[in-house]
């Protein structure tokens, strides 16, 4: 019996969450979120949708309230949230498929936001106009936590909203399943209680077919073709891409390999996924010996830096990992030491981190 690495189905249940265990950055403390002083009850699917309380929009038009047969995304980040920033690109392809169907998508963040006190408004500006070019959706900003704490109570992490046409709340998660959610929720066919129940057994089925895979990677591939099949907008989602991959990658034959892989980058630069790439890159770099593979890795941290402006310290230091295990050097270096340049701007512990990654790269040779 084969088993698939523990990290891996961990990492995926953690995403189908929504980032349930973040890394926050220094001084991160944890929502007191006691009934004593925060008697609303938490919400749930099928609930109407609490009203947008925001200080600032920084980008995009502002949105008063929601508006009959309409629908909109409201997407809770924070600065120092890395999963969260590394999902924006595929947000913002998102918000270009369906802008002319009536599809609003807000990023949102506040002051201290899950009490991490790392998050001003000062920080959040700063990124929006350093990437909003590249994210072309709405920003908004608050200077208190009535937002935050109306949507998110009980969540205890950060969460996608979907709120249909009639104003009620037909999804909460991680954005893993916008790409099924959202044609369900246009078509106004289903109650917005009945796109989250059914949403659910998605999720029951997707979770399924981890355990199986756990036990055995044979039948957990098997597992996992039944279930795009049976869900084909959900073939591209990252916990899928990350396990398909892994055991093609540890079973299966160079040719499934690479025609598996090279699909993979097309689709994920075509929807501009950083997700997917990123995977892709760090599965494929982890093929040294492979002289079709590592090439794929390359493009893919490639495609990366392209869609996040050249400029992102984390996107430079994946480019420069992928080059160095091409073996090109010189490149390698010269993005370590970009990486370093562009992480200036970010918190004292981010600029720490990409520092000692860049050198371990070469940077400082």
């Amino acid at each position: 019996m084969n088993r698939i690495l523990p990290a891996l189905v961990l990492s995926a249940l953690c995403i189908v969450s929504h980032f349930a265990s973040v890394i926050a950055q220094d001084g991160l403390k944890k929502d007191d979120l006691s009934p004593k002083e925060n008697p609303v009850a938490p919400l749930k699917v099928g609930d109407s949708a609490p009203g947008l309380k925001v200080t600032k929009w920084l980008q995009g038009d502002a949105v008063s309230k929601f508006e009959p047969n309409k629908v909109y995304v409201v997407e809770f980040w924070a600065t120092w949230c890395v999963p969260c920033i590394r999902n924006m690109p595929h947000l913002a392809e998102l918000q270009a498929r369906y802008k002319d169907k009536g599809v609003t998508i807000i990023g949102f963040t506040s002051r201290d936001i899950l009490g991490a006190p790392d998050n001003t408004e000062e920080k959040v500006l700063a990124f929006v106009k350093r990437r909003g070019q590249t994210l072309k959706y709405p920003f908004a900003y608050a200077d208190d936590r009535a937002m935050a704490d109306a949507w998110m109570k009980g969540q205890g992490h950060f969460c996608t909203f979907v709120v249909d046409k009639t104003g009620r709340i037909a999804y909460i998660g991680g954005p893993m399943y916008l790409d099924m959610v959202l044609p369900k929720v246009l078509a106004g066919e289903m109650t917005a209680k009945g796109v989250g129940d059914e949403m659910a057994k998605v999720d029951e089925d997707y979770r399924t077919v981890l355990a199986t895979l756990n036990r055995d990677a044979e039948a957990g591939l098997r597992a996992l073709m039944e279930f795009e099949a049976k869900y084909p907008a959900l073939a591209d989602c990252l916990p899928v891409v990350t396990a398909k991959l892994y055991v093609l990658l540890k079973h299966g034959n160079p040719d499934q390999q690479k025609e598996y892989a090279e699909a993979l980058l097309r689709k994920a630069i075509k929807q501009n996924n950083v997700i997917v790439l990123e995977q892709v890159c760090l599965q494929l770099s982890d093929k040294k010996e492979s002289k079709e593979l590592v090439p794929l890795a390359v493009q893919a941290a490639e495609a990366i830096v392209r869609i996040d402006g050249g400029k992102d310290p984390y996107s430079l230091l994946r480019l420069a990992g992928a080059y160095l295990t091409s073996g090109d050097k010189a490149k390698a270096r010269d993005y370590a030491r970009k990486a370093i340049g562009g992480a200036k701007e970010e918190s004292s512990s981010v600029y720490e981190y990409v520092e000692k990654e860049a050198r371990r790269l070469g940077a400082e040779k």
